[in-house]
């Protein structure tokens, strides 16, 4: 729908993130160092199981990940997910978070930045659109932060996943997840429950969206909030199942374009 604009800066030329051949070989490589150590700490916490994987596209296609974001550990149970069955997740996450000692083990596994309120504000997406380029996967929170609702349905989602999708053509996979939140309570920093197999824990992905219909549109704004919609109730659905709780109605309303 728009011309990508091109990461940082004439005067900076340094990127934060790339992905040239040897970059992703070298992002693979720590990836697949982290991954070790982060299953090994789930491990003593939940068993995981993954669900829905034939609907992941070919190694080496480019796709979106649009996921359920409920509790602080669930990067590591998807991304996990991701590196499992052969595909390095690189996550849109906040710049805050790539300060100290985990800022230089995100950078070095090729995750991206969401620089907001700055002069690179758009690089976040230019990077992402390289990424998918170069047949990766680029994982989004739609929502932009930890769910509020008290019963952990998804909120509003913002329309970046959206943007990101009709400007590239990629796929968009949504992916649910349960059971985190026995381990590691939200609102209860402080509590982390280290009982070796004494949760459960699902990470699903289901079919890839359809958005055919959407490409002729010309308003941008309405397109855009109808893909959002779409993604969300989608998302919500998948939550209901894995929790097996009753969908409410909310989000089975025809998409409103909000």
């Amino acid at each position: 729908m728009r011309a990508e604009p091109s990461p940082r800066s004439a005067h900076d030329p340094k990127p934060l993130v790339a992905f040239d051949p040897a970059s992703v070989r070298s992002q693979n490589r720590a990836g697949t160092v982290a991954a070790t150590a982060a299953f090994g700490l789930m491990r003593t916490a939940t068993r995981m199981s993954v669900r829905g994987t034939e609907h992941l596209p070919p190694v080496g296609t480019g796709m979106i990940v649009a996921a359920y974001h409920a509790n602080h550990l669930d990067p590591i149970l998807v991304g996990l997910a991701l590196k499992r069955h052969g595909r390095m997740p690189h996550f849109l996450a906040k710049s805050t978070l790539f300060t100290g000692a985990l800022g230089v083990i995100l950078k070095r596994i090729g995750q991206i930045p969401v620089l907001r309120a700055s002069a690179q504000a758009g690089d976040s997406l230019a990077y992402a659109k390289q990424a998918l380029a170069k047949g990766e996967t680029v994982v989004i929170y739609p929502e932009g932060t930890l769910t509020k609702d008290p019963d952990f349905w998804p909120q509003h989602f913002k329309t970046g996943t959206a943007r990101l999708a009709l400007e590239t053509g990629a796929p968009i996979i949504p992916v649910a997840h349960w059971g985190l939140n026995e381990i590691y309570p939200r609102g209860d920093k402080k509590r982390l429950c280290f009982r070796p197999f004494s949760h459960d824990s699902v990470v699903a992905f289901g079919p890839a969206i359809d958005y055919s219909d959407l490409w002729d549109r010309r308003d941008e704004k309405k397109t855009m909030g109808e893909l959002s919609q779409r993604v969300k109730n989608t998302v919500a659905a998948m939550v209901a199942e894995l929790s097996e709780r009753e969908l409410p109605q909310r989000f089975t309303a025809k998409e409103s374009g909000e």
